[in-house]
């Protein structure tokens, strides 16, 4: 068993307060095996031509990869058996029904987040539980970044750059809050990638939440009964290109908008 006293971090909580630390076991995999970034292809071939046409394509498989833990002190070098009553404390942490932040305290991965389910298996030696082997299921073909935050306070007129860093060509969409300061329709226009988003009827004081392409406010069904007529059903993105990672966002109204969101990092263990 080779020992590498590296911490990982699952839904904010650290392997240090389970005392667990990444590891090899000898005769097992050694956390590399990796799926994901599979891309398949649609293509079609007109009769009588030897070319083939791509008409679509798309990620088939969700990232997964597998790494162990097991028990140990760095500090000591003391190393010993997980009980069944540490084992159960720790799967309670580790197995849940939905997604949650993985992270690695490991140079080059620090603001690297795979959002992950893990399934847990039992490394035993001599019938005790030696350390765990964890699997972990992604829920796209990659990663992601930490999260980011930008805010953009709108007299009436106001024009910004974000800057994409994704490993991935194409555009996320951000969650969005949007703080209406009067009457008014309010529009956000990122030039780069050609959305307009607009919501007219927009109230003093109203909130409106877009998050995974569904919108709220605070002001319906009250001074805002129209709020789904009046929003024009384009959600807000950024994006970029081969050559090209600037968005220019345009914002028309007097509000204050707060943005957050995660670019696709393609880095995996």
């Amino acid at each position: 068993m080779i020992m590498f006293c590296m911490e990982f971090i699952y839904d904010g909580i650290s392997s240090r307060e389970y005392d667990l630390s990444i590891c090899s076991f000898d005769g097992a995999s050694n956390g590399s095996s990796t799926a994901g970034s599979y891309m398949e292809y649609t293509t079609f071939k007109a009769p009588n031509s030897n070319a083939w046409m791509k008409t679509g394509s798309s990620y088939k498989e969700q990232l997964t990869f597998t790494f162990q833990v097991c028990k140990y002190h760095c500090s000591s070098a003391e190393n010993a058996f997980i009980t069944e009553r540490e084992l159960a404390f720790i799967m309670r942490w580790l197995v849940r029904k939905d997604y949650k932040y993985l992270s690695f305290q490991q140079e080059g991965y620090e603001n690297i987040y795979y959002h992950c389910q893990l399934n847990v298996e039992k490394y035993e030696v001599a019938g005790q539980c030696a350390g765990l082997i964890i699997t972990a299921v992604c829920d796209a073909p990659f990663g992601w970044s930490e999260l980011r935050h930008t805010t953009i306070s709108s007299p009436s007129t106001k024009i910004v750059y974000l800057y994409d860093g994704s490993d991935e060509i194409g555009i996320v969409y951000p969650s969005v809050t949007i703080t209406s300061k009067a009457a008014q329709t309010i529009t956000i226009f990122n030039e780069s990638t050609g959305t307009l988003m607009r919501i007219k009827n927009c109230v003093a004081g109203e909130q409106i939440n877009i998050e995974n392409m569904q919108i709220t406010s605070s002001e319906y069904p009250g001074r805002h009964k129209t709020l789904y007529k009046d929003f024009n059903w384009k959600w807000l993105s950024i994006g970029n290109t081969f050559t090209d990672r600037r968005n220019c966002i345009i914002v028309n109204g007097n509000c204050e908008i707060e943005m957050s969101w995660r670019m696709p990092r393609k880095a995996v263990i």
